[in-house]
């Protein structure tokens, strides 16, 4: 059996991740900052201690692995001052700068990225081979590619994986469902915007896929059937049985929010072609039936 670690498991994916991997019958490792907080959340995996953003002796124990799956990422829900903006690019860049280094020939990295990649495209469809776009997001998505790209250098294998929202007990939804339970929720700017989605046990078992499959390359993590962000909302409402009827212009969204609100209101169509060419099969790939499994 493949032995794995996991760079950044203590997060939201990391969280629904680790447990699936442990059941089904991988040698899993985390690498924590925090080792009495990760032993009590998690049982059934081994611990490195080590800060992937500095260099340090848990570098060395990193050849030892098959697999390594990097989740590392400042969260980019919050003030976008110019130091929050360089914690967002250097949290990616730098530990997977540093995880490369310690990787042994023929392993396997499966990096993380997200659809920000691509950046606004309005109506526009997107798949994995789209040009990325200018903004913040998409250059912050192209360096921490670039220094996972690396590893080929190095004899190892490579998968790039472009997240879109995902949906799941926790994340983004656990952030909206207080406000949409008061039955004030409502779109974003004018609600056509593209949301692409993507429900936590997809997620999960696409990364799984993609060690059983041994399969490189850069894949979107999203569903086959993206909506809009109006659709998205009435769909939630739906689900909840609560109106929403209100909508967050985008002036208050950018006093409120400055320069994150252009990308959390950005049109993004993404369609997940090679994971579907490689056969996965979604759980959820429609937002209604995603949701009733998550808020029921």
């Amino acid at each position: 059996m493949k032995k794995v670690l996991v760079v950044g498991g203590t997060g939201f994916v990391g969280g629904a991740l680790v447990p699936e991997l442990i059941k089904r019958g991988f040698s899993t490792t985390l690498l924590v900052r925090n080792l009495e907080k990760a032993k009590s959340r998690f049982s059934g995996c081994d611990f490195i201690l080590g800060d992937p953003m500095k260099s340090g002796s848990w570098q060395a124990e990193v050849s030892n692995f098959d697999v390594v799956i990097n989740l590392v990422g400042q969260n980019i829900f919050g003030k976008w001052t110019e130091s929050y903006k360089k914690l967002i690019l250097e949290s990616r860049v730098k530990s997977t700068e540093n995880i490369v280094k310690s990787l042994k020939k023929n392993a396997f990295l499966i990096n993380a990225s997200a659809i920000g990649y691509y950046g606004d495209k309005g109506d526009q469809s997107v798949d994995e081979d789209s040009q990325p776009g200018n903004d913040f997001l998409a250059k912050v998505c192209i360096e921490w590619e670039k220094q996972a790209q690396n590893a080929k250098k190095y004899g190892v294998k490579v998968a790039i994986t472009r997240f879109g929202i995902v949906l799941g007990k926790g994340g983004m939804l656990a952030k909206v469902l207080p406000v949409f339970k008061w039955g004030l929720g409502g779109t974003l700017g004018d609600g056509r915007q593209w949301f692409s989605w993507i429900h936590i046990s997809d997620l999960v078992n696409g990364l799984i896929f993609l060690i059983e499959r041994d399969l490189e390359g850069v894949f979107n993590f999203t569903s086959p059937q993206p909506v809009t962000n109006k659709e998205f909302t009435k769909a939630l409402a739906k689900v909840l049985k609560r109106p929403a009827f209100f909508r967050v212009p985008m002036f208050a969204l950018k006093l409120f929010l400055g320069e994150l609100a252009d990308s959390i209101t950005a049109s993004i169509k993404a369609h997940p072609r090679r994971l579907i060419q490689n056969d996965f099969k979604f759980l959820y790939p429609e937002i209604k039936g995603a949701l009733e499994s998550l808020v029921k």
